[in-house]
């Protein structure tokens, strides 16, 4: 017997592509999943108040702004958005990533200084337990590039009207589980302000 799908006004919108004779059935909201996130409470935002001078390459040192999930939070940490932005012309060109370290072994992230965290619903500046945002910390080991946010040219900046923030929205796909870090590195020297938008839930 095929599974039939109703909307919510009740009228008939066929049957489903899966039943418990030919599939599996998905049933996923097709709407606003981001303003579902913030409604449920654990959406945080964090954003470099001043700007961060970030090393040449991927660093354990100076990343410009982290996300680390303690080992045994038995938190998952889900990203929805991360981007920059520069204000100060390059020395030389550069890529701009997000980076992911750490193991469920490794050392811990020396968390130096707490970013400026605010929960997307409430407003609070309460920090997600068991996770950390960091406007300075050190990594146990430098990171591996995974997404490119954008690249950076040598161009003065007064010589244009406006500059487009580097970004992508990662719609809560990508997860981070204990004992790992993102970070925002760059492959030349640059002085970033960067912000994160993160979703932490029960492992």
């Amino acid at each position: 017997m095929d599974i039939q799908l109703v909307d919510r006004l009740g009228n008939d919108l066929g049957s489903a592509k899966g039943s418990k004779q030919t599939g599996g059935l998905l049933v996923q909201q097709a709407g606003a999943r981001f303003d579902e996130a913030v409604d449920r409470g654990a959406v945080y935002i964090a954003a470099n108040q001043t700007t961060v001078v970030t090393q040449a390459g991927l660093s354990a040192t100076t990343p410009a702004l982290t996300v680390a999930n303690r080992a045994g939070s038995g938190k998952t940490v889900k990203l929805w958005y991360a981007g920059c932005q520069s204000l100060v012309a390059w020395g030389a060109a550069a890529a701009v990533w997000l980076a992911l370290g750490g193991s469920a072994v490794a050392a811990a992230v020396t968390e130096t200084t707490a970013a400026t965290i605010r929960n997307a619903k409430t407003g609070d500046a309460s920090a997600p337990a068991g996770v950390a945002l960091l406007a300075v910390a050190t990594l146990p080991a430098a990171p591996v590039a995974i997404s490119l946010l954008g690249a950076g040219l040598t161009g003065i900046i007064t010589t244009v009207p406006g500059i487009a923030p580097f970004g992508r929205w990662y719609d809560g796909a990508l997860r981070l589980p204990p004992g790992f870090n993102w970070s925002i590195q760059t492959s030349t020297a640059g002085t970033l302000f960067c912000e994160i938008i993160i979703e932490v839930v029960d492992e």
